[in-house]
């Protein structure tokens, strides 16, 4: 039977570790269980990271806070905001895609599974923003990496690695990340009637232009019924582009898209339907409980009309990242197996970010282009963890 050991402080966490280590037992490692991201996998044990928390230090003048993994991200967030302040990777909160409401776990899940949002690819990703984190290795030895200021250079950068490596390196124990100032004002403009390859086109242009685009979305008129926003205009394809800023400054951009774009369809969401709009996708609520494999698929965007133009049909999508994301579910396993030959030979990367427990056994969580990805990943899976117990094959069978 599989034994939920809960410590409370890091000397437990370990101590839990190094027994496992020494008789090689496989541990399982959670938080509150809300993300069912990865592989199915087996374990003797299971350490549940939920008790390990509480905010240590939060400086807002310093633009960082150091919390416990087990600290829930609602917590966070609301201490942030009492200060206009939030994280610019816009934490996804995935409860909606897994339970149908807002369930957005413990930080040490956000930070374990590396979840970026729509300004990505403007800002970074989440791990472009963990300054520093404490953990505990296979062996159960404690590791340190980083500080609490952006440029800290001593000694490798593993925030980078620890970052969407889903607790398969090290069990987190403490995570410090970079908090910034709440945009003042935020405007999305709406272009509508565009084909996936028009919207793809369209991206481009926006992105080339100084207008410091925050939000670059496209969803075909099939998928937008669930955006129930006065300005919305219903039955279309929408693209959105999202402005953030000073006031007087996003609306004079706002301006700009008009001029570029003003012999398109459009309309202009105020600041209340434009951050209704973009909360709505960064959480997926799209594919709201579906019973559907939910997929995500990074590609060059020059092979993202290609993608679409094969398997736009036998999917629900959308495009994100201005075009360098692609969210789809779709019900036919074999659509998936054609999908994963296609990223392989175009350098994409697909992530399952939910199905159900037989094919989270049985098939390959990550695919990527870049064949190197997965002998890499096992070296450096053996150097923090020589025994294989972390979350063993969460990533890839075997590793």
């Amino acid at each position: 039977m599989n034994d939920i050991y809960s410590p409370v402080n890091e000397k437990e966490v370990s101590d839990f570790i190094y027994e496992c280590h020494k008789d090689s037992s496989p541990i399982e490692i959670i938080g509150n269980n809300s993300k069912k991201i990865g592989r199915a996998i087996q374990c003797s044990k299971t350490l549940c990271l939920e008790k390990i928390n509480g905010i240590i230090e939060y400086f807002p003048e310093e633009l960082y806070i150091k919390v416990k993994v087990g600290t829930s991200l609602e917590e966070i967030e609301n201490t942030l905001d009492g200060k206009n302040q939030t994280f610019g990777f816009e934490p996804m909160d995935l409860g909606f895609l897994y339970e149908g409401k807002s369930r957005g776990g413990t930080i040490g899940g956000v930070v374990a599974c590396n979840l970026s949002g729509p300004r990505r690819f403007k800002i970074g990703a989440l791990r472009d923003h963990l300054l520093g984190f404490k953990a505990i290795n296979g062996s159960g030895e404690q590791i340190k990496s980083g500080g609490t200021v952006v440029k800290n250079v001593t000694g490798y950068d593993l925030s980078k690695l620890v970052s969407g490596s889903y607790g398969t390196l090290c069990a987190l124990t403490e995570v410090t990340l970079k908090v910034l100032p709440k945009y003042e004002y935020q405007e999305t403009f709406c272009i509508y009637g565009l084909t996936h390859n028009e919207a793809i086109n369209f991206f481009s242009t926006a992105m080339d232009t100084s207008l410091e685009i925050s939000g670059a979305c496209f969803y075909p008129a099939d998928n937008t019924g669930f955006f129930r926003l006065n300005d919305i205009k219903q039955n279309n394809s929408i693209l959105s582009l999202r402005v953030e800023g000073p006031k007087t400054s996003v609306q004079e951009r706002i301006q700009q898209l008009r001029k570029i774009f003003g012999a398109s369809d459009y309309s202009v969401l105020d600041i209340f339907q434009s951050k209704a709009f973009w909360n709505l996708s960064k959480n997926l609520e799209l594919f709201k409980n579906t019973n559907e494999i939910a997929c995500k698929l990074s590609l060059p965007i020059t092979n993202a009309s290609e993608f679409l133009s094969k398997f736009s049909n036998d999917i629900k999508y959308f495009i994100d990242w201005a075009g360098g994301l692609i969210w789809f579910s779709t019900k036919d396993i074999e659509t998936i197996s054609k999908m994963r030959i296609f990223s392989v030979k175009n350098n994409g990367h697909l992530t399952i970010y939910k199905s159900d427990d037989n094919y989270r056994r049985t098939e390959e969580f990550l695919t990527c282009g870049d064949t190197n990805f997965k002998v890499l990943s096992s070296k450096i899976k053996k150097s923090f963890d020589p025994n294989l117990i972390l979350n063993p094959g969460k990533m890839y069978a075997g590793i």
